[in-house]
């Protein structure tokens, strides 16, 4: 009996040793090409919610409390991850420094996003998720969305609303349809690199997310590579040329960090005919380090974005006049002028806090959204459809008759619509000379000022059992209206209601 108590208690002894000892991994990561040190990189223990971030030298430090054999993930922004196996044995083990090399990849992707933005979400096939595979690092998503284009694939069939996109930790997806309207930060690829995307309904630290999966924006100055960066570009798709400016200055002794960037985009015509694209943007953010676990980031952007739109047409109309055409446009004093223009300009202000701990970290964050998102249009009254291609002005309208087909009307409408395939704004200048406006140019707006509050926490209970929590609030103030834009050469224009007699 007295054997046996002593062997309970040396095991008992040996437990509680081995309980109190902790072990501790070391390390400094650095970039392989330019081994200077990576800041922000998170590093994690496999299998266990064991993590921690490298500092502003590059250099971090794990807790693991037992003895054993490891898989050491390292992942930062433009980079590529890197696994390593590892044993522990004593108390304490210094890795050295560790070299990541930087992921080529995924500067084209981001490129992908650049230059297609401007085909994002627009009306006439809104109904995708475009914009959200171009937010993407998957290499499959990237490629469906930039070689097959928004119009032709969607992934599994579902919309762009099944999915959600976040700034700081805040969603930007609009009340009135779900779906987030990327133009109000086109233009600003330097500072939106800092993504993180979830598929589908797997956890995410910021929001539970749709079906498509949630991408979350990090605009944070200290996540951002410290320096100028200067590009220009040529596109022959929606703007021909563009020019990007950023400078972030990094993280300075005093926590003090910030970055500013602007982006001008434009184009007297695109891949389409008569379809101008004008856009500029501009963007700054201040971050103040309080200390180890505290830090406010300020944010504010502004994507203003004019573009001529150009029309779905039809097979007939595809065979006759080929695939750059667009009915939308016409010339006018010797310039291409198009009816249907659409303008964007919703500037965001935003304010974030964050607190970070080894077991709990806290994102609260509050936004000020505010502008206009106008489309012009023609409107007619007791005139003729202007548009080129209605289908009363086709050849298929005169060889489908019910009363039989009309080869001869139907061929001089082919010659009709092959002689002048555009707009004619001198026509309409003409019907207007009257004093009454038969045509108005106008334009359909959305004016909306919303506020946004929203807080999520993060919560290690074990190693095994993670906690997330949040809460949102949203208000939103929307006027929608029609404006004249253009009374097109008339004295006025007689807003007259139709009258219902009701028996």
């Amino acid at each position: 009996m007295r054997f046996s108590l002593i062997a309970i208690l040396i095991l008992l002894w040996q437990s509680t040793m081995c309980a109190q000892t902790s072990f501790s991994v070391e390390g400094e990561i650095l970039s392989l090409r330019s081994k200077t040190p990576i800041t922000n990189a998170k590093i994690s223990i496999e299998g266990f919610l064991i993590s921690a971030q490298s500092d502003s030298i590059g250099k971090f430090s794990l807790t693991i409390p037992q003895k054993g054999e490891y898989i050491i993930s390292i992942e930062a922004t433009d980079y590529i991850v890197k696994r390593l196996p590892i044993f522990i044995e004593n108390e304490s083990l210094d890795l050295g420094a560790l070299s990541l090399e930087q992921n080529i990849q995924i500067e084209q992707a981001n490129n992908l996003i650049s230059l297609s933005d401007s085909e994002l979400l627009d009306d006439e096939v809104s109904s995708n998720s475009s914009g959200l595979l171009r937010a993407t690092r998957d290499l499959f998503l990237n490629r469906a969305a930039f070689d097959f284009g928004q119009a032709f694939f969607r992934v599994r069939g579902y919309d762009s609303q099944n999915g959600t996109v976040l700034l700081n930790g805040i969603a930007m997806n609009k009340f009135y349809d779900g779906r987030p309207q990327w133009n109000n930060w086109g233009g600003m690829n330097d500072v939106t690199r800092n993504q993180q995307f979830t598929n589908g309904l797997e956890a995410s630290d910021y929001t539970f997310g749709g079906i498509l999966g949630n991408t979350n924006i990090d605009t944070r100055p200290s996540g951002l590579r410290p320096g100028t960066r200067l590009s220009t570009s040529y596109s022959n798709r929606t703007y021909a040329g563009r020019l990007m400016a950023t400078y972030t200055s990094g993280v300075q002794k005093s926590g003090l960090a910030y970055t500013v960037s602007g982006s001008r985009r434009w184009a007297k015509q695109g891949y389409i005919d008569g379809t101008l694209y004008d856009s500029f943007s501009f963007f700054g953010a201040l971050e103040y380090q309080i200390n180890e676990k505290n830090s406010v980031n300020l944010t504010a952007l502004w994507a203003s974005n004019r573009r001529g739109r150009s029309s779905a047409i039809t097979e007939e109309v595809f065979e006759l006049v080929g695939k750059k055409y667009n009915p939308y446009w016409g010339e006018q004093d010797g310039k291409a002028r198009n009816s249907r223009e659409r303008k964007i300009a919703e500037p965001v202000f935003m304010f974030n806090h964050y607190f970070n701990s080894e077991k709990f970290s806290l994102n609260t964050g509050i936004a000020y959204q505010f502008g206009k998102n106008s489309r012009s249009r023609l409107g007619y009254y007791n005139a003729p459809n202007p548009d080129p291609t209605y289908y009363r002005y086709l050849p298929s309208f005169y060889t489908n008759s019910p009363v039989g087909a009309n080869f001869i009307s139907a061929n001089t409408a082919k010659e009709g619509l092959l002689n002048n395939p555009q707009m004619d704004w001198n026509q309409i200048y003409t019907a207007n000379s009257n004093g009454q406006a038969a045509y108005v140019l106008y334009d359909d707006v959305v004016d909306d000022t919303q506020i946004s509050i929203n807080t999520v926490g993060n919560l290690i209970i074990t190693d095994k059992l993670l906690m997330d929590f949040g809460l949102t609030y949203k208000n939103l103030n929307s006027e929608n209206y029609a404006r004249i834009n253009d009374l097109l050469g008339a004295d006025f224009h007689a807003d007259v209601s139709s009258l219902f007699r009701i028996r």
